[in-house]
């Protein structure tokens, strides 16, 4: 049964097949309203510095929990990276496998990520706040962890510590009562930092924590991001 996130990604696509541009896919992955129309140069730079930071090199294999459309793994795929990725939205699935035929991209829920392969490098970009509950975060947490050989990202989390200011953002920038009418009947998931650590403490992992920067992202002074690095 589809919940009211996955409605509305179901329904996500790009203006022609013929647009094979990043524009086009960071649109259809849902960065193409108020407050969300970065460059795609500031997005590269942006992914670059996350991959920096990972640490990944140019044979590493990348995994994406909730892909969509993959306009986190393309910059990857195109340096030659072997990407994967899984995503429960079949329309963005369709987009991830068009723009990225070689990589395997396959249907499934964030919860079901398959464990017969591991992989380099896992990550996830601004997803966890769709999530329904945060036992189901933890859960993907954890097989993130289970499956990777080097590191995990995970990217664009809304911050608790700043959960009413982002509200207030968000109503400033599209208007209170277009806002009310829009989020209704859809959660936003917000995460501290400590949650990580108390579910991570029986792994043997290092968690480092940063302040999320990216330009003309509305969302980005409220959220943040984890690396978690595999100790040997």
């Amino acid at each position: 049964m589809q919940n009211n996130w996955q409605y509305i990604w179901n329904k996500r696509q790009i203006k022609t097949i013929e647009d094979k541009t990043l524009s086009a896919l960071l649109a259809a992955d849902g960065f193409d309203s108020m407050g969300t129309q970065f460059t795609e140069e500031a997005w590269l730079e942006f992914v670059q510095t996350l991959g920096t930071k990972l640490k990944i090199k140019p044979d590493d294999s990348l995994f994406e929990v909730a892909c969509g459309g993959g306009a986190f793994l393309y910059p990857f795929y195109q340096q030659g990276n072997p990407v994967s990725g899984i995503d429960y939205s079949e329309k963005l699935v369709e987009i991830a496998r068009d723009f990225m035929p070689k990589a395997t991209i396959n249907l499934a829920e964030a919860i079901d990520i398959p464990k017969e392969k591991k992989f380099d490098i896992v990550v996830s970009f601004g997803v966890f706040h769709y999530f329904p509950t945060y036992d189901y975060a933890a859960t993907v947490t954890r097989s993130m962890v289970e499956i990777a050989n080097k590191s995990i990202g995970i990217f664009d989390l809304p911050d608790w510590s700043k959960k009413e200011t982002a509200f207030e953002t968000r109503k400033s920038a599209i208007g209170e009562q277009e806002y009310e009418e829009k989020y209704q009947d859809l959660q936003h998931l917000f995460y501290q930092q400590d949650w990580f650590q108390e579910i991570l403490k029986d792994e043997s992992v290092e968690i480092i924590f940063e302040n999320q920067s990216l330009a003309n992202y509305i969302n980005s002074k409220h959220r943040f991001n984890v690396f978690i690095q595999k100790k040997n």
